[in-house]
């Protein structure tokens, strides 16, 4: 991957030489030449040099972690996460539509032993085409079933679309994204009181996927290549952030 980034950049190094070149003879304003050249430093970066603009400040604001009140439940209904469904196919196992229906992330609730788990699916991930289509927003409800003697050691769930969520708690996630930047808003909330239980909000930064530290192309989804990092002003995001909703939300006993 690392040759194929940098070959990238070869290629574009050329390509914006050329494009100089081209601005220096067609005007001989300087503010315009010197716009081209600034142009074809910024295009690769932008959303770098966003995300650090916006990254300090973030972090001397936007992260907090509070608990004001825990609740047993049999479910969980989510909203902003776990938003998008896919078809499995069945290879020739003998598994329903539900059976074969995978909701986001919905089987770690029911790992944890609650009874249930509930989504607002907005999204479906096309597997032939690798593409996520919006739909019409349903309610998708999930529960844990047997495991198939084909694949014990696969986690089976059956969701099948409810007219409206079951469960008095709500985990609503609401996410922004400014070039590498990504600020996260995980609220846990009564539905029945509206009150607020629970909140978890955090920064993120993802470093860049060119080579020896030089951003590239960032914003074209090299973004499998990165990885997450924090600073001395804003911690690393830790583990804690996906499982908040366990320390305030507890399966019934």
């Amino acid at each position: 991957m690392s040759v194929v980034i940098l070959f990238y950049m070869i290629v574009y190094f050329i390509l914006a030489l050329i494009f100089v070149f081209i601005v220096r003879k067609i005007t001989k304003l300087g503010i315009i030449r010197w716009l081209a050249v600034a142009f074809v430093i910024f295009l690769p970066t932008w959303d770098v040099v966003l995300g650090y603009l916006v990254y300090y400040p973030a972090c001397a604001f936007i992260p907090k972690i509070a608990i004001y009140e825990t609740a047993e439940t049999e479910g969980i209904y989510y909203e902003g996460i776990n938003d998008c469904y896919m078809l499995l196919d069945s290879e020739g196992k003998n598994m329903t539509d539900e059976e074969l229906t995978v909701v986001g992330d919905i089987s770690d609730p029911l790992s944890n032993n609650f009874q249930y788990a509930e989504a607002k699916v907005t999204q479906k991930y096309n597997g032939i085409t690798r593409e996520m289509i919006n739909i019409i927003p349903v309610i998708y409800k999930c529960i844990s079933v047997p495991k198939h003697k084909d694949s014990p050691a696969f986690f089976r769930t059956s969701c099948t679309i409810t007219a409206a969520p079951q469960s008095k708690y709500m985990v609503k996630v609401r996410t922004i994204k400014l070039g590498i930047l990504e600020i996260n808003f995980k609220k846990i909330i009564n539905r029945s009181s509206g009150k607020l239980m629970a909140e978890y909000n955090r920064v993120n930064r993802w470093n860049y996927a060119g080579l020896w530290f030089i951003p590239f192309f960032e914003w074209l989804d090299w973004r499998w290549w990165s990885k997450s990092e924090g600073s001395a002003h804003c911690p690393l995001p830790d583990d804690r952030y996906f499982y908040f909703e366990y320390e305030v939300l507890k399966p019934v006993k």
